[in-house]
């Protein structure tokens, strides 16, 4: 049997989906071992089958991000596209029709206007002042309804007077929206997402046919401040892209008689306020159901109070659909309990820290105040404990019942990260009456993990959710204290992502913001998409940092690997060799101070090292945050000048890689002398004559070892040095953000495998399972966010970034490799000395299912059971025992004697 599933076009699912350059891919499935693709043919097609392109029949084993090669397509449409692959057995499988739809593909078809409300808004009057921030002088919005500003409506009434074939409507907002169209909302939450504004603003798409009716019909929406207007990132500012709220719509009607007609916003739109008295991403929601007005979106709504709207030229050139993974809610469940505190609150416990919002629904007198205020974590005594400080995070949603009886209430226009949240207002509460909305941007979870050690298991599960919980639009640092895309936690962790989930597109996105953030001269910021209050900060002329910003150079790779899609890698080349010419300048006209009366020959190797400036350095060592993120700079400062270069001879190592690649021999030569010069340099400046290296941190050591930054005879003495600092700590780890990922692979790589075990199984703090064991349900920001003795801080306690050890795991453990990019050739080596007795996990790779289970009988046998897909090879590794194969599904054993 052959078959091809998984079909994708431009990596998206949704029905929202907008596409002007389709790209095409699909997976296989042979129960036939060896089985290959050795054709494919694509048909693009009409709805109503007219074939518009097809790609003839492409001798080729390529099945994934293959392009659209045909005609301009048209505006507004759907299409239906349909593959068939040739086996090497000469089969043939065909996909089950897949659709794309296209927006508006040719400027001069927009008919639109951007409106905005003429109505004064309250003035912008958030701290600005770092100091404060971090002295936590920065309290929560007190009464938030006297500071924010409502909600916008936008309505208008148009009439058609033909028979209507289909309607599509096409939408975004400066702030987030939903739209109406008689009555009907239309939107996916947080719509239009969070991109770089200033560059380009996306819309949705919506079939709003069975809305739409022949005669009169009303077009409304109601504008958010979303991330365009909110208080938003670290400071908590308003405003940061803009001061009024806008909305844009147009409708392509089609009529029966096979007239088309461009309807959209203008001038005869009208604006108003309702029951949405705020709405703030980080201060929460205000509703106030007694100004509800249902009738605003009928045709004989009397336009009391709203005011003509605002004509506002702000271009077209801006506007794209929106073709990735949008923002859902990926899980509806029920939650865990409802708790008394001692203190008498009412406390709702939704049984794991997610990224959304709390429905409820009960009865209460008209005009009762309920409010919902999110937190992480509980104090010590069981108490409501808000663990996120700083301005403007209140995550706390109000509720005000409009009359007698049954209520409901979902917040629409804001998020939060949380497992517990107090509810005041209502006493009489059941747990039905409760649902958690995980609110993440849908992606496909490609890759499943379960073995013998049920903490392990817990621990890939808290990695799941902390992934799931921090990608919404953009990859997040954590959905409660700042929803930033900070680059480096995204470059520790890629590995780990693009094996839980799809993150092509996802991730392809993001990078083309950083593109579009990068600096004149080549800096990256460290959080993308930028902000302007990022600079109320750090007010220097760097805005980069080493470990951060390689994330430009780092994450592309990182694609590629898993993926195998070249373009990824040439979409952003341009950009990886503006920030390594950047690094190189920096590096060659500066040097340290207090260095003076250097030799040619000193002078020469400062040339290499990058280590002035400002870093995060080894961000988080545990031993310099004892008190969470107290004082996070501790490290940075003592750690950066040995970080920075390391990590430049880690990102010229990728470029050597990247450029050969990409066929760039002569770029691929200078990359490996810069390299090689960083080395000399390193070994030359860091690694004294007692052999150790001048800053005496295990994270510095793992990073020298990883980056091959020491002659091969110094590094043994590098390898037992970094073992003695782990058992002089307890035997836990004591590495940050840039040497956790690598950690457990340099002890792994140079025969140090029980030491890398100890290291994962230890439950003293700081170590992953202290967590678990502390009740972790995500990964924390801070190994020590909830203290030895109970204690809580105030960090995140949901951080992906320390979750990146899943990689190690999925390799080393379940010993599921990827060799070739793409996984075209994997290694299968389980290690049965890991401490479990048996393991199972699959990842879906671009070429189809992968999987792997293992088992121990009696710690004489081991049973392994492997499927690997078409056009895919495996070297599998039992012991001493080696055999390749093709794909197919296979059943090894091995006695051991």
């Amino acid at each position: 049997m052959y078959l091809v599933y998984g079909e994708k076009c431009c990596g998206q699912k949704k029905p929202s989906a907008l596409v002007s350059n389709p790209i095409f891919s699909w997976r296989l499935k042979s129960d036939r071992e060896n089985e290959k693709q050795t054709g494919y043919e694509i048909h693009v097609k009409t709805m109503d089958g007219k074939t518009i392109w097809t790609s003839g029949k492409v001798i080729s084993e390529k099945v994934h991000g293959i392009p659209y090669e045909g005609p301009q397509l048209e505006s507004a449409k759907d299409y239906l596209w349909i593959v068939t692959s040739s086996s090497e057995a000469g089969e043939c499988a065909v996909s089950k029709p897949q659709f794309f739809s296209t927006g508006i593909l040719e400027q001069d078809l927009w008919k639109a206007k951007w409106i905005e409300p003429d109505l004064k808004r309250k003035v912008c009057e958030d701290e600005t002042e770092a100091w404060k921030l971090f002295a936590g002088m920065m309290p929560y919005l007190e009464n938030p309804e006297e500071k924010l500003n409502p909600c916008t409506y936008f309505r208008k009434v148009i009439e058609v007077d033909k028979k209507i074939k289909n309607v599509k409507a096409f939408a975004t907002a400066h702030g987030i929206y939903e739209l109406y169209i008689n009555g009907t909302a239309y939107g996916n939450p947080l719509a239009p997402g969070y991109t770089v504004y200033k560059e380009y603003q996306e819309y949705q798409g919506y079939d709003v046919t069975d809305s739409f009716k022949e005669g009169k019909n009303v077009l409304g929406a109601v504008v958010a401040d979303g991330w365009y207007l909110g208080k938003v990132g670290l400071m908590g500012v308003g405003n940061q892209y803009g001061e009024n709220p806008a909305f844009f719509m147009q409708l392509v009607i089609n009529y029966e008689d096979g007239t088309m007609e461009m309807v959209g916003t203008d001038a005869d739109f009208v604006a108003g306020a309702g029951a949405y008295l705020y709405a703030d991403l980080f201060v929460g929601e205000g509703y106030d159901a007694r100004k509800e007005n249902d009738c605003w979106t009928n045709c004989e709504y009397q336009n009391r109070n709203w005011k003509p709207v605002v004509i506002k030229d702000y271009g077209y050139h801006p506007l794209r659909g929106s073709a990735d993974e949008t923002a859902a809610f990926v899980r509806i469940e029920k939650a865990k309990e409802i708790l008394r505190s001692p203190k008498g609150e009412l406390i709702v416990n939704a049984g794991e820290n997610i990224s959304g919002v709390l429905g409820v629904k009960g009865n209460a007198s008209a005009g009762t105040v309920i409010k919902l205020e999110y937190c992480e974590v509980l104090d010590k005594e069981g108490n409501y404990l808000q663990n996120i400080l700083g301005q403007n995070k209140n995550q706390t949603d109000v509720y005000i019942t409009g009359k007698d009886g049954a209520f409901y209430y979902r917040p629409k226009f804001t998020f939060h990260g949380f497992q517990y949240v107090r509810i005041s207002g209502i006493e009489d509460l059941k747990l039905e009456d409760i649902q958690i909305y995980v609110l993440a941007s849908d992606m496909e979870r490609t890759g499943e993990f379960i073995c013998s050690n049920a903490k392990l298991n817990q621990l890939q599960e808290n990695i799941f959710r902390s992934q799931q919980g921090n990608m919404l639009y953009v990859p997040t640092d954590c959905p409660q204290r700042e929803k930033a895309g900070w680059t480096g936690d995204m470059q520790a962790y890629a590995p780990t992502a693009a094996y839980l989930m799809d993150v092509e597109a996802f991730l392809g996105k993001w990078l083309e913001n950083m593109r579009l953030e990068q600096q004149e001269d080549g800096q990256v910021p460290h959080v993308i998409p930028d902000i302007p209050s990022n600079r109320y900060i750090d007010h220097s002329k760097e805005i980069c940092s080493s470990g951060w910003a390689d994330a430009c150079v780092i994450v592309p790779y990182r694609l590629f690997m898993a993926y195998g899609n070249k373009e990824i890698l040439k979409e952003n080349y341009a950009m990886m060799l503006k920030w390594m010419k950047y690094v190189e300048e920096k590096a060659a006209s500066e040097i340290p101070q207090g260095l003076h009366d250097l030799t040619e020959e000193q002078k020469e190797y400062q040339k290499y090292l990058w280590n002035t400036g400002f870093h995060y350095g080894d961000w988080l060592i545990p031993s310099l945050s004892r008190t969470g993120v107290a004082d996070p700079m501790k490290g940075a400062e003592m750690t950066k000048e040995l970080v920075a270069p390391a990590m430049y001879a880690y990102t010229s190592g990728l470029m050597v890689e990247i450029c050969e690649t990409l066929g760039e021999k002569a770029e691929a030569e200078r990359f490996r002398g810069i390299n090689q010069k960083i080395k000399e340099a390193y070994t030359h400046e860091y690694l004294m004559a007692d052999g150790h290296l001048k800053l005496d941190y295990q994270g510095i050591y793992v990073l020298a070892l990883q980056m091959d930054l020491v002659p091969d005879d110094k590094k043994e003495f590098l390898l037992n040095h970094l073992i003695e600092l782990i058992k002089e700590n307890d035997g836990c780890l004591d590495t940050g953000f840039l040497s956790m990922p690598f950690l457990l692979d340099v002890l792994y790589e140079n025969g140090r495998q029980e030491e890398a075990y100890k290291l994962l199984y230890q439950e003293k703090c700081p170590s992953w399972l202290y967590e678990i064991n502390k009740g972790a349900n995500t990964i924390w920001e801070s190994w020590t966010n909830i203290s030895e003795d109970d204690v809580r801080s105030s960090s995140s306690y949901n951080h992906f970034a320390f979750g990146s050890v899943g990689d190690f795991i999925y390799r080393r453990m379940l010993g599921l490799q990827c060799v070739e990019p793409g996984y075209r050739r994997v290694k299968i080596k389980p290690d049965i000395n890991c401490g479990l007795n048996w393991a199972k996990g699959t990842f879906e790779s671009v070429y189809g299912l992968i999987s792997v289970a293992w088992s121990l009988v009696d710690q004489k046998k081991m049973i392994l059971d492997v499927e690997i897909p078409p056009n895919t090879t495996a070297e599998i590794v039992l012991g001493d025992h080696v055999v390749n194969k093709g794909s197919g599904k296979y059943h090894l054993e091995k006695i051991f004697e």
